[in-house]
């Protein structure tokens, strides 16, 4: 039971019994970072060659009430108003949360439309304590949700009968260093991604979740990936402020 308001509010946990595919057929591969809250990718069985429909959630509604938040809270401290700085935390975690099940939604719903998927993740444990870069870019990352959003799209997947795997931080070493087409390892500059060996160019987080997904393929001895062919589709994705959506309310190119 909860008081909010004046009001009580009674929680009950509910367990349902879901069945998952024993042998799945697409591995989608998600990548998180601060520039793109999420990235994913879809690898086919049938066809290890051709990555399959990118798709980018920037998560710029939670990164404006996270900076809006905090410039707030940095006023009010100014002026002493600590009691109205913890008024203020209840709600901005509330408005964070409402962006994160959105676009744990649209994830979801992503991973449907392919048969039989699997999705996969970086277990992102100890990333912010090796994250060190200048002090605003830092503060942004650090005020990020990453593992919130992993809960949602953990239990969202599993609603529907889909398997969320996490994988080690030793086995998605240099993932967004290494170029998913030749295999070679390059120092990455901006947000795109030269290859000096073979000459490709791709998005980074896009190449970094090709890479994550190709580890699990492997792994799952479906055989080469080499040599490949960009993904078919980059789309940009803004979540829609309505809660209840799941489907993706605008579409622009990611480069």
């Amino acid at each position: 039971m909860v008081k909010q308001n004046g009001e009580w509010y009674a929680h009950f946990i509910l367990m349902k019994t879901v069945e998952l595919v024993d042998e799945p057929e697409t591995v989608i591969a998600i990548d998180r970072g601060e520039h793109n809250l999420a990235v994913a990718v879809a690898v086919s069985k049938n066809n290890l060659n051709k990555p399959m429909k990118g798709q980018f959630w920037r998560g710029q509604e939670v990164k404006r009430i996270r900076g809006l938040y905090g410039h707030i809270r940095r006023k009010l401290q100014e002026k002493g108003r600590v009691g109205k700085v913890k008024e203020l935390k209840g709600k901005e975690r509330r408005k964070v949360n409402q962006q994160l099940h959105i676009i744990a939604n649209q994830i979801v719903e992503y991973a449907k439309q392919f048969p039989k998927p699997v999705i996969v993740m970086e277990n992102l444990n100890g990333v912010r304590s090796n994250f060190k870069k200048s002090k605003k870019l830092n503060k942004r990352f650090h005020s990020l949700p990453f593992r919130k959003l992993q809960t949602y799209v953990e239990y969202k997947a599993l609603l529907e009968g889909i398997e969320v795997r996490c994988l080690t931080k030793k086995e998605t070493g240099n993932t967004s260093k290494t170029c998913h087409r030749c295999g070679h390892v390059a120092q990455v500059k901006g947000r795109l991604f030269r290859c000096p060996e073979c000459g490709m160019e791709y998005d980074r987080d896009l190449n970094a979740c090709i890479n994550i997904a190709h580890r699990v393929t492997s792994s799952m001895g479906w055989g080469s990936c080499e040599p490949l062919e960009p993904a078919d589709e980059e789309i940009g994705v803004k979540p829609t402020l309505n809660a209840g959506s799941s489907h993706p309310s605008g579409v622009g190119s990611s480069l």
